[in-house]
């Protein structure tokens, strides 16, 4: 059944593919360069989709989990073949209900073509563009001693959708430069497997800060994304993830917490695992990690999900702030909106209530398509002040 339904989406997208290109061959090609020019059109793209099914089968045959990677570029490759050509088959095609026949229709999806076209290759470019977001937190709350106190938060690297180590060496050089008191990392360091981070660990090893470098667990971070043969063996898994990260110098907060010390001066950071939400398991236990949450000590809580933040946070902690990923920002992001705001109220940025502040960091790494329309790589300098 399951190999039907991919065999029928598979027919469906070719269907799609040679109806559109039938379509630009008739409405542009043909008219303008003739037959000659209308075969060549037709044998190039014919020519890319079987490369395109070529590297999907060679990268299939070593099971359709470990080629993940692989197919996800294909089905980019096609999406960037066809969806400006999608478009302007759509659009275009509104000409044809006008009598007699105009042309406005078939300019406006040439546009739009163009702009899905930009936006597609523009969108690879911009994944590799790290932004680095400067913020200033003020709290009464806040010991003497930790005036200026500063903090680089990243999250979301998704090892297997980064396909460069000079990328990941990039962001490690350009965290360190940013000489941080202390490094917290909020989740989803891997895709799918544990194996992901050993092609990173040497980099990943030289994250320095005074303090530390602090992490917690993401919803991928439990495996939940992979078939395993056994519950062992996704056990095995999270222990050897939970084991590479310390391996790194990485102190992981699995609903645990510590005090950072200034002379006589102290705050707590805490971390929960991840606070799930279905289809995902509730992993994060607020209590467990730090019972005295009401005390007076200044509290940074690292939290993957930025709704722990609403649910639970405000109304039953004086947590001063949390930091969350996640929400990637849907991996889109135009003049300071992105869509996913229809499910996250706060997917990104600095958010208040009162003195309780959350920071959501838009993440790193990619997750279903290895894209970032705008929605830059984010590497995030809190410094909190004494106000």
């Amino acid at each position: 059944m399951q190999l039907l339904f991919h065999l029928t989406g598979i027919t469906l997208l070719l269907l799609i593919a040679i109806l559109c290109n039938i379509y630009v061959v008739h409405r542009i090609v043909k008219p303008r360069y003739g037959k000659r020019g209308a075969i060549i059109y037709m044998l190039a793209h014919t020519v890319a989709i079987v490369i395109l099914a070529t590297i999907g089968c060679i990268a299939s045959l070593g099971g359709m989990e470990d080629s993940i990677p692989t197919l996800v570029w294909v089905m980019y490759g096609f999406m960037l073949l066809y969806i400006p050509k999608l478009c302007y088959t759509i659009i275009s095609s509104l000409d044809y209900l006008k009598r007699p026949r105009g042309r406005i229709a078939g300019r406006v999806g040439l546009v739009v073509a163009a702009l899905s076209l930009v936006a597609i290759v523009g969108s690879t470019i911009n994944r590799y563009r790290i932004d680095v977001k400067e913020v200033e937190i003020e709290s009464e709350h806040l010991p003497d001693h930790f005036d200026g106190y500063r903090i680089v938060h990243f999250s979301d690297l998704h090892l297997e959708t980064m396909y460069s180590r000079p990328f990941v060496e990039h962001v490690v050089n350009c965290i360190n430069n940013l000489n941080p008191d202390i490094i917290v990392y909020s989740g989803d360091i891997v895709n799918r497997k544990s194996t992901e981070v050993d092609n990173y660990f040497d980099i990943l090893s030289q994250l320095k800060a005074h303090d530390g470098v602090y992490s917690v667990l993401g919803n991928h971070d439990y495996g939940d994304f992979v078939k395993w043969p056994s519950d062992k063996a996704r056990e095995d898994n999270l222990a050897r993830l939970k084991q590479r990260q310390a391996d790194m110098g990485w102190i992981m907060l699995n609903n645990a917490s510590t005090h950072i010390y200034r002379y006589n001066d102290s705050i707590a950071v805490i971390g929960v695992e991840n606070w799930g939400e279905p289809p995902f398991q509730q992993y994060g236990d607020l209590d467990a990690a730090y019972p005295s949450l009401h005390n007076d000590t200044y509290k940074i809580l690292i939290s993957h999900n930025p709704r722990h933040w609403r649910a639970v946070v405000l109304p039953h902690s004086n947590i001063d702030l949390m930091l969350a990923g996640h929400t990637h920002a849907l991996q889109t992001e135009i003049c300071g909106y992105s869509p996913v705001n229809a499910i996250y109220p706060e997917w990104g940025g600095l958010y208040n209530e009162d003195e309780q502040y959350l920071y959501v960091n838009i993440g790193i790494g990619c997750t279903m398509t290895p894209t970032r329309l705008g929605a830059t790589p984010e590497v995030t300098l809190i410094t909190l002040k004494k106000k």
